[in-house]
This record gives structure tokens, sequence and C-alpha cells, in this order.
């Protein structure tokens, strides 16, 4: 604090060069933080060390098949074409907004909590999947919003602060893309007796910004894979529409790296594919869980 009023009493082209060194000093510990990560084999975000990385993409089995997603495909994208956001730039694309969209229109919840709103999109489409569902969406900063709903009820606290005593947790939809600790929102879901949830950043070790429950069941410290593998009956990474030459982070996609779940297909067949292969660069292994 005391540099910083100091800073303020200095000209200002020096007060520039300050701002400057201070950024150029935060990018070069971010760098040098990457290679000690790549170097130790170590997750950036947890800080746990990476030894091998288990091949686990799912624990028992969904209520629908890949032929279900496969003939739905063909309707989202349709619905896709007439989205209210176009530019949907750090939201959901066609591969991870179709997963979500397809749960919520097979499982029909009655209520849905939606924790992440950026511009509205997937509000949208949560909307169109279950027409009668009462939907609560979460974000710290709802001044973002592209489409806002007056049937939807809004809060800007986290899903942790909010009080759901009054919800039916057994017929309630959870729909995390916030960024945040997976395994706590399992944890507080089961405590809270919420049984359905879907997470959409649902990065692999060495990737994202937030701790996955794919880095949970990667990492050889045990402690968080093995409480999963006793409170969950299903753990089901969606499979890619199609899948890219490249992952996101623009390396090649390898499978010992990054476990994967076969695609729906292999090539564009129908032209209704098309935006799936597009946009399939945006895949980051989104996954449901159910708990027992």
């Amino acid at each position: 604090m005391r540099i910083k009023k100091i800073a303020k009493k200095l000209p200002k082209h020096l007060q520039t060069a300050i701002k400057q060194t201070f950024k150029l000093s935060s990018k070069f510990r971010k760098k040098i933080n990457q290679i000690k990560c790549n170097v130790l084999n170590l997750d950036p975000v947890t800080g746990f060390r990476i030894y091998k990385i288990q091949k686990l993409t799912h624990i028992g089995k969904p209520k629908w098949t890949r032929n279900d997603l496969k003939n739905k495909l063909k309707e989202f994208s349709e619905l896709y074409k007439n989205r209210p956001i176009k530019d949907n730039y750090y939201g959901m694309k066609s591969p991870h907004m179709f997963s979500a969209w397809f749960v919520i229109q097979f499982l029909k919840p009655e209520h849905i909590i939606e924790s992440g709103v950026w511009k509205g999109q997937g509000t949208w489409f949560f909307e169109k999947a279950a027409p009668s569902a009462k939907i609560h969406s979460i974000d710290i900063n709802l001044g973002l919003r592209k489409y806002i709903s007056e049937k939807v009820i809004y809060h800007n606290i986290d899903f942790f602060d909010i009080d759901w005593n009054d919800i039916p947790k057994e017929k309630t939809l959870c729909f995390f893309d916030d960024h945040q600790n997976a395994v706590k929102r399992v944890k507080f879901a089961k405590k809270n007796g919420f049984k359905i949830l879907i997470f959409e950043d649902n990065y692999p070790p060495s990737q994202g910004d937030c701790y996955s429950l794919k880095k949970a069941f990667a990492t050889k410290s045990g402690k968080d894979a093995d409480y999963l593998k006793n409170v969950l009956k299903v753990y089901y990474e969606f499979p890619p529409v199609l899948k890219s030459e490249k992952t996101r982070w623009n390396d090649k996609w390898n499978d010992k790296k990054y476990p994967t779940p076969e695609p729906l297909y292999r090539n564009v067949e129908n032209e209704y594919l098309q935006v799936y292969f597009d946009e399939s660069i945006h895949y980051t292994w989104i996954c449901y869980a159910e708990l027992k």
C-alpha cells in the first residue's frame, strides 16, 4: 500500500514505467510456474504431482445410449441456428451446449440450478429443453448477461451460500459452469441431497483453471478419487461429437495425456454435423455425475 501511495506522487511517465514493470514481472512468474509444472509434472491448479493419468472416463451407465445422443444431434443443430447470442466467446459452444441440452430434455427435471451464467446462452437453451422447469441462475456478475428471462430466478451469490431447503433435491439438476472446485461441489451436493450434476469445466490434468472431477480421478493422491468412487453412482464424460486434430490448447490430441471417450462420429457425414466439427476444439470433457 505504501508503494502505491508513493507511486501516485511520481510523474506520470514514471508511474507508467512502474506499471509496465509489474505487468512484465507477473507474466514472467506465470511463465516460470508453467515451466516448473511441466518439468516436475505438476498440475498448475492443484500442485499435485501427476504420476500416471488413469484412463477413467466413466463409472456405471447413464440412462441413455450413444444412439440416443446421435438421434438428437440434428434437432439441436436446428435449434442452435436460432440461439440468441451468436458470439458466445468464453461461453459454451455446440459440443457442450448439446450435451447439457440433451440431458435436460431427456431427464426433464422440475428444477434447474445453473451456476455460471455468463451472457445467458445456457439459460435460453435450458428453457427450450425443459419449458416447465423452474430455473435458478447464479453468477457473481449478472451485468454481463445478453439474454435475460423473466421466468428465471437470478442470484448473485455463490451456490454454497443460497438456502435450497424449499427445492425438491431429487427432482433438481445442478449445472456447474463456474470454474470452481468440483469435488467441493460434489460434497456439498451430497450433504444437501442433490443427485444430478453436470460439470462443464471438466479439465484434464495440467490444463484449465479449476480442480475438476477428471483431475481428481487422474492424480495418484487418491483421496478425492476414492471419495468420488464411493459416492457416485454414475460418472460419465460425454463423448465428443467429432474430434478435432488439436485440443483447445493447440497441442496434438494424445489419448494417453487426454483420455477421451470414442467420438460419436469420425467424419462429417451429414450437413447438420458441420457446426459440431467447426466448434470441436472447444470440447473439454463435460461430464454427468449422479450421486448414490
